[in-house]
């Protein structure tokens, strides 16, 4: 299963993203890299067909197609006045999943949702906001799993489980794309490293992926984006 991108350019006012080409493998996890503004959030975006590109293709090899692909923005999407509970059942709904309350309850419970998901969403911390958002994107089991900076401001606990959660959602066959700019992150949890540089991608096979290779890595993606 592949996600094939060939020379794809998106314009606003100017020019964002320059002729981007990449092939995206399944069993992988990516590090999408850049500065504020490079065009992350506009290429995750456009691979969940939230916008529109002006040039270029996308591909799906295997048995991928444009449905199987999950975008999950930084803030999460939620509906305040409802609980989790009822968030995972409108998913449920929406996409006509065939769950029972049975499996629902051990999927929240797998999530550490369960204790609180009958409470109001705004009454969540952002911690417990995370792990819903993160139970949502993963209740379609989407091949492709689009995360806007899922690890900004969590604890170390909260870190942890995202981390083993993406690992083991990434063996399972599944093509894992974050953005980030936390780099000892973007290091020890990614198979690649795609850096967004002046409209194009810059892609590192991962290397650093030990603490002992953090200030190289650092030092290496600093070059790059200045």
């Amino acid at each position: 299963m592949k996600l094939e991108i060939q020379n794809l350019r998106k314009n606003y006012n100017t020019e964002i993203l320059k002729g981007i080409s990449v092939v995206l493998e399944s069993n992988k996890i990516y590090s999408l890299l850049g500065k504020n503004g490079a065009g992350k959030t506009t290429f995750m975006k456009i691979l969940s067909g939230q916008i529109k590109y002006n040039e270029g293709m996308i591909k799906f090899h295997g048995d991928l197609n444009h449905d199987d692909i999950s975008y999950t923005p930084e803030s999460g999407v939620f509906l305040e006045y409802l609980t989790g509970h009822e968030h995972l059942e409108l998913i449920k709904e929406m996409k006509k999943l065939d769950f029972n309350d049975s499996y629902l309850s051990k999927y929240a419970k797998k999530f550490n949702i369960y204790d609180f998901w009958d409470e109001l969403v705004i009454n969540y911390s952002h911690g417990m906001r995370h792990q819903l958002s993160l139970a949502m994107a993963l209740l379609t089991s989407p091949k492709v799993l689009l995360l806007d900076e899922p690890l900004t401001s969590l604890d170390p606990i909260n870190v942890k489980f995202t981390k083993d959660i993406l690992l083991d959602y990434a063996d399972e066959g599944n093509i894992v794309i974050i953005s980030t700019h936390i780099l000892p992150i973007a290091s020890q949890l990614s198979n690649d490293i795609l850096v967004l540089v002046d409209g194009k991608f810059v892609e590192l096979k991962n290397k650093y992926n030990n603490k002992d290779r953090d200030c190289e890595f650092e030092e290496k993606i600093i070059s790059l984006l200045k």
